[in-house]
């Protein structure tokens, strides 16, 4: 490609950044890491440097409140880093057009240079931007570990702290690749459950763009001792839901994701883990 062009690949979807001028200019470096892409993509971005345009047509679908807003314009959805209620100037701006394959990111000249090639967008448009994709009948990000073991895929869901960024230490030293330790994307492929590596990172920073098929789920806790119960239906639907990064405002999105749920629920062995954060733990999980 291009200097003005890149590619990323985020859990097989394929994001394509073409710039309107040559982003070294504003001290942009694209990076060779793992996201990166030379394949063709399906959703093709082109990038405007410089400044913001004003758009006054909005109707509001959903605001965060503080980081972010998503609104339609002339039937366009519209992504700004920043809440209806906030009087600051927007530093990104993104413009899908209806069907989502293509659109317009904005970008002011001096936030370039503090991203990252497989991080454009920035937090939090980078993610909202692939929940939007995701709920499209294509997955959803889970707020968990990913661990692939001597080739066998553990999810290990959990809330801050209940020990994710641990689990993803302790693995570690054992030599198992860990996916991520905070946000793993989960689709439906083959009759299977694929888990999938991001770039979005807790306090472990190591991350791996690999897939592979989801074989135990563990909702994780901090114990005195090491234990699992075995949980299934409504209750371990409940538990995705509150460890999940939900499209609230898609109604459709929503009755997608459930029914997701309801079927990893049902198919995959899952299980409460409370855990004492030592690697005993490691071989205690194998033996489940």
């Amino acid at each position: 490609m291009k200097p003005e062009e890149f590619a990323i690949d985020i859990a097989g979807i394929g994001i394509s950044f073409h710039f309107d001028r040559n982003p070294s200019e504003f001290g942009f470096k694209r990076n060779n890491d793992q996201f990166i892409s030379v394949n063709s993509t399906e959703i093709k971005l082109r990038v405007h440097l410089d400044s913001i345009p004003e758009i006054k047509e909005k109707e509001k679908i959903f605001d965060s409140g503080s980081t972010w807003a998503l609104y339609r314009s002339s039937g366009r959805y519209i992504l700004q880093d920043d809440s209806f209620e906030s009087d600051s100037l927007l530093e990104t701006l993104v413009i899908l057009e209806p069907d989502f394959k293509s659109g317009n990111v904005y970008i002011r000249n001096n936030t370039l240079n503090r991203v990252n090639s497989s991080d454009l967008l920035g937090y939090p448009l980078n993610q909202i931007l692939m929940i939007i994709l995701l709920s499209r009948c294509n997955g959803i990000i889970i707020h968990a570990c990913g661990v692939e073991d001597g080739g066998i895929g553990y999810l290990f869901p959990g809330r801050s702290t209940q020990g994710k960024s641990t689990i993803a230490n302790l693995w570690s030293k054992e030599g198992a690749t860990i996916l991520n330790d905070d946000r793993i994307v989960v689709r439906e492929k083959d009759g299977e459950f694929w888990m999938y590596g991001t770039p979005w990172h807790g306090d472990f920073t190591e991350v791996s763009s690999k897939a592979l098929p989801i074989r135990k789920l563990f909702f994780l806790n901090h114990g005195k001792k090491n234990a699992y119960f075995a949980v299934k239906g409504v209750e371990a639907v409940s538990m995705l839901l509150t460890r999940s990064f939900l499209p609230l405002w898609n109604q459709k999105g929503m009755d997608y994701t459930l029914s997701l749920f309801d079927r990893m629920a049902s198919q995959l062995p899952c299980y409460k883990l409370q855990f004492c954060p030592d690697q005993e733990i490691i071989d205690f999980v194998r033996k489940i």
